[in-house]
């Protein structure tokens, strides 16, 4: 898989958390950092990236949404309120949008 398409990947996927952050932010009434705050997503992008890059150059496209699903369940477990499950569907998204830049 060429290094420009996980790049790709990890730019489409760092705007979508950078974006959901901010909408977050807004609802909750929270300002806070922004500096370090950027660099954590950044790195979750990148790591989510690289899982996919993995995903989709060794094991196949099939069923990908539902490898997002399991790992945004395992990220949140046990999922006790409704925020989990509304940050398992940022997850979700993140991995249709690794979809669609990684997938061949």
């Amino acid at each position: 898989m060429a290094f420009g398409r996980i790049a790709m990947g990890w730019a489409a996927v760092a705007a979508w958390f950078v974006v959901w952050d901010v909408v977050e932010r807004r609802f909750a009434g929270s300002a806070g950092r922004k500096g370090g705050r950027l660099r954590w997503l950044a790195g979750e992008a990148l790591l989510l990236a690289l899982l996919a890059a993995l995903w989709f150059g060794s094991l196949g496209a099939g069923s990908a949404w539902l490898v997002f699903v399991l790992l945004g369940a395992l990220m949140e477990w046990p999922v006790q309120t409704p925020a989990a499950a509304v940050r398992i569907v940022r997850l979700v998204i993140a991995g249709l949008l690794l979809t669609r830049t990684l997938a061949p």
